[in-house]
């Protein structure tokens, strides 16, 4: 995934292995709790997390959902050193790399090639967030839906239908109508 960004030699292997942890988490694990620092950003070996917000009625609002080989955090705890306002757990059980914040910074000033890294990764996140709000207001469910289908069907294969329902804003009755129209 690193190497998809930026060229790599082995001296930049075991620099990453040697501030990236390697850590086998249980399904159904919190790796970053609402209202607690996100000091910490998980490159994503197998498995799939949810990114999620819980509002008064008790609701789960899924923000994202997170596929092997993708990074996931709270960027605006990470980034700011806020607390986070959503929390970040996994679905099934997963294999990550994490990083904290201070060894990205750490990183970062190895070389300049880790911040081309650094930007490339969060201008893709900021495409990324953007295409979303953009279907959230343009897109019927159905359609978000069939995107979904396109774009990453291991999220369909392995994703509970719960969260792919909040995840395209209907009710989890609603979608199940919506893949027999598929």
């Amino acid at each position: 995934m690193i190497a998809s960004y930026i060229e790599l030699n082995q001296q930049d292997r075991d620099l990453i292995m040697s501030l990236f942890r390697y850590e086998h988490i249980a399904k159904n694990t919190t790796l970053i709790a609402q209202g607690a620092m996100a000091d910490s950003a998980f490159f994503i070996l197998s498995g799939y997390l949810k990114y999620f917000k819980t509002v008064d009625s008790g609701e789960e609002l899924i923000c994202h959902l997170f596929a092997p080989n993708s990074f996931a955090t709270s960027l605006n705890g990470f980034l700011q050193g806020k607390k986070s306002e959503e929390e970040l757990q996994t679905i099934t059980d997963c294999e990550l790399f994490s990083i904290t914040k201070s060894d990205l910074e750490k990183l970062y000033a190895v070389d300049c090639k880790w911040q081309v890294f650094g930007r490339k990764l969060m201008e893709g996140f900021l495409i990324e967030k953007e295409q979303r709000i953009i279907d959230l207001l343009s897109l019927t469910a159905h359609e978000k839906y069939l995107k979904l289908i396109k774009n990453q069907p291991d999220i369909i294969q392995n994703v509970p239908v719960k969260y792919i329902a909040s995840f395209i804003g209907v009710q989890p009755e609603s979608l199940s109508r919506i893949r027999k129209m598929k």
